[in-house]
């Protein structure tokens, strides 16, 4: 005698499985509420990253591959997690919170190389900040956050 089961039923399980598989990566789940996410998009030649940042001070930063290395096949790199000191974390959402809505900042276009040129924002409460790496930002919110970034960034020592 065989038993049909509804789809959901397997599915639940699926979840679990892909859950338990997890494991320890579980204490570095984020919310979308209690993240930031700093987005480098890297360019033809560079590699670009992204970090989440908890408000517990949990960040997670993962290598983005340039298009080169991803018709290559290579693997990505495993993601490398950090707990950032308190301070940091506080003046960065503290920083964050002053710029919303971060849609509405306006940052200065800068001229960029096609094969260099990289683009840096930060996400945050379902929004997207302008690009942060430009040198001649006018905006003060937006200077700020291109400081945070930076520090948030060399916590990872990365170039």
């Amino acid at each position: 005698m065989m038993f049909y089961l509804p789809m959901r039923f397997y599915l639940k399980i699926a979840a679990a499985v892909v859950a338990a598989a997890l494991g320890a990566g579980a204490c570095f789940a984020f919310e979308s509420g209690d993240s930031a996410v700093i987005v480098n998009s890297g360019s033809t030649n560079r590699a670009g990253f992204r970090i989440v940042v908890e408000r517990s001070g949990n960040a997670v930063y993962s290598i983005t591959r340039p298009r080169v290395y991803r018709r290559a096949g290579n693997a990505p790199a495993e993601p490398i997690r950090r707990t950032l000191p308190d301070a940091l974390v506080r003046q960065f959402y503290s920083d964050l919170e002053a710029a919303t809505p971060l849609s509405a900042l306006h940052g200065k276009a800068c001229p960029k190389s096609v094969s260099f040129g990289t683009v840096t924002t930060i996400e945050f409460g379902g929004e997207k900040s302008p690009d942060l790496s430009c040198p001649n930002a006018q905006n003060t919110h937006i200077q700020t956050l291109m400081g945070d970034t930076d520090k948030i960034v060399e916590m990872f020592h990365v170039n």
